[in-house]
């Protein structure tokens, strides 16, 4: 093939032009193609957090190997990072909002810490200060389930099927009179509690919300054997079979030991499950709610023991222990636990990170736990296997619900695993 020639006086000039604009066009295109220095380097500028951690005061135990947690509040992530000698844990953290958590078990205790909302947007310090659980067991709650079952055909699902369910985590028996139970307001995690004192920390009173209800005794009338359990359920029956209840049901709570009967509170349109004795009445915040329902998003729960001497009916028509909600005109009443009366607490929050606000202190629950899922899904959440000892399960019990409970489970009320997890 022959090659044609261009023929003309400005060839050469035309030739000088074009390679000229030709290389222009290139280099402006490769700085339009070229990603933002200052936008580069914004993304992947990163900050050194060290974490300090400090035990209790009067425990001298290792300040080293012990793990740290960030957790970005805003995108779910987290990395961590364990205490050197001097019991520092350092990162290295791109800017955001972090929660920073400490679970640590010796022989003897657990240990956990929170620190949350810290603002990562320079070189800083941040303190955690570790409280102290001893290991030799108690009451503890072993099973929630909450979320309610799916209803075939309808958006909305069933949640009469809720239960909780308690274990004796100890070697001895334990007498369950005057144990309380008890949802804490805020009913769901979606904003933060307003029951803070003047720094923002949460009151030594926790509030109940709606229903709450007590084991009713003279001291030793409810004994509780070691490594037993107890199911309380929002209805006595057996869910997938009755035809109040619900065919999708994971449940059947017909030999339940209790159930959060509402009595004549609401005019009578609790059910009341005639083989499954009523828990006592001890106070709650609305009249027209017709069940014990608490919150399929999740519910901050307390189980929690009146002192020996202190009546639970009488604590509750105390008007000292009473209080309105603060910052709001309403004169609902609502019952003030002390933070000391608490035997053992579960924050279940919202699927959504950023639903997930505190109601419960950090040494209760230094973190919360949740059904991935969302609602209606008939999934529960269960405390972990620690130990399996001559075929008695020892759960874990950390006070921290985030170590301590796996989500999503299939729910086995009065069945305990036969492996740890």
């Amino acid at each position: 093939m022959k090659t044609l020639l261009f023929k003309h006086n400005n060839a050469k000039e035309f030739s000088v032009k074009t390679a000229r604009s030709l290389c222009l066009l290139i280099f402006l295109l490769s700085i339009l193609l070229l990603p933002s220095c200052s936008d580069n380097d914004e993304e992947a500028k990163r900050y050194v957090v060290k974490v300090t951690v400090n035990y209790p005061e009067g425990y001298n135990g290792l300040a080293s190997g012990v793990e740290v947690k960030a957790v970005n509040s805003q995108t779910g992530s987290s990395t961590a990072a364990t205490t050197d000698a001097s019991g520092i844990a350092q990162f290295n953290l791109v800017s955001g909002l972090y929660n920073f958590t400490v679970v640590h078990e010796t022989e003897e205790f657990a240990f956990n810490g929170l620190k949350e909302n810290q603002t990562v947007s320079l070189d800083m310090a941040v303190s955690v200060d570790l409280h102290a659980t001893s290991l030799t067991g108690g009451l503890v709650f072993k099973e929630y389930y909450y979320a309610g079952s799916p209803v075939e055909g309808k958006a909305v699902g069933y949640s009469s099927d809720q239960f909780m369910e308690i274990y004796n985590n100890s070697d001895e028996v334990i007498y369950l009179d005057n144990i309380g139970i008890g949802c804490l307001d805020p009913a769901t995690s979606s904003s933060a509690s307003v029951w803070v004192d003047n720094n923002g920390e949460l009151l030594n009173v926790l509030p109940l919300w709606g229903y709450s209800f007590y084991i009713e005794g003279s001291g030793k009338d409810h004994p509780l054997e070691p490594r037993t359990s107890i199911v309380i359920a929002q209805d006595g029956i057996d869910h997938q079979t009755d035809p109040l209840g619900n065919p999708a049901s994971p449940v059947n709570l017909g030999n339940a030991t209790w159930e959060t009967y509402v009595g004549d509170i609401n005019n009578g349109k609790d059910a009341d499950a005639a083989g499954v004795p009523n828990l006592t009445l001890l106070s709650t915040t609305t009249t027209t709610q017709n069940d014990a329902l608490y919150s399929v998003f999740g519910p901050a729960l307390i189980m929690f023991r009146f002192p020996e001497g202190v009546d639970p009916a009488a604590f509750a028509a105390n008007a000292s222990n009473l209080s309105t909600k603060p910052g709001t005109s309403a004169a609902t009443q609502y019952l003030m636990i002390p933070k000391e009366y608490v035997v053992d607490a579960i924050e279940c929050v919202y699927n959504d990170p950023g639903k997930r606000n505190k109601r419960i202190h950090s040494d209760l629950d230094a973190g919360y736990t949740f059904i991935t899922g969302g609602t209606y899904n008939g999934k529960s959440v269960r405390r972990k296997v620690k130990q399996i000892i001559d075929g008695k399960v020892i759960y874990k019990d950390t006070n921290n619900s985030t170590e301590d409970f796996l989500k999503d489970q299939t729910p086995t009320p009065f069945v305990h695993p036969v492996t740890v997890d």
